[in-house]
């Protein structure tokens, strides 16, 4: 794995930041209703709980902006909430989706496969497109995909 550089990316996904910041204003109105509630300790702590939820899910969210980018190269830079993993063609020994059938349809994953049995996956909320999208423009910068 390889230093990660500032320059501009070619393309880069993450979660919509309006979705973010929905997830954090929700948080709050969770928080207030959980404060009105102090007459019904088990609901406070209910409402608490899932106030928390939202807002540590939305933070995350913001603060993992842009999930995935694209840079000449070609090299990818992976965001996590530790900091960030630029990988090369080399540090990739593959990029494909998986396809998983649930009882309402189907969802996508951007699956990375890493040489050290490591696998990084992308669903739809990380990326903010269809995985299909970016495993198209990650074949079109030469990255080996299944």
């Amino acid at each position: 794995m390889n230093p990660v550089d500032e320059s501009t990316p070619s393309a880069s996904w993450s979660t919509p930041l309006a979705a973010g910041i929905a997830l954090i204003g929700a948080g709050i109105a969770l928080a207030a209703a959980a404060a009105a509630s102090y007459t019904e300790p088990p609901a406070m702590v209910f409402i608490g709980v899932a106030a928390v939820g939202l807002i540590v899910t939305g933070a995350i969210a913001l603060v993992r902006r842009p999930r995935l980018s694209l840079f000449p190269g070609p090299r990818i830079v992976v965001r996590t909430l530790t900091g960030r993993v630029a990988l090369t063609t080399g540090d990739v020994v593959r990029i494909g989706t998986l396809e998983t059938r649930r009882l309402a349809g189907r969802s996508r994953q951007l699956v990375i496969d890493l040489p050290d049995d490591r696998l990084l996956v992308f669903g739809r909320w990380d990326l903010g497109v269809e995985p299909s999208v970016v495993v198209e423009a990650l074949t079109d910068a030469g990255f080996p995909v299944d």
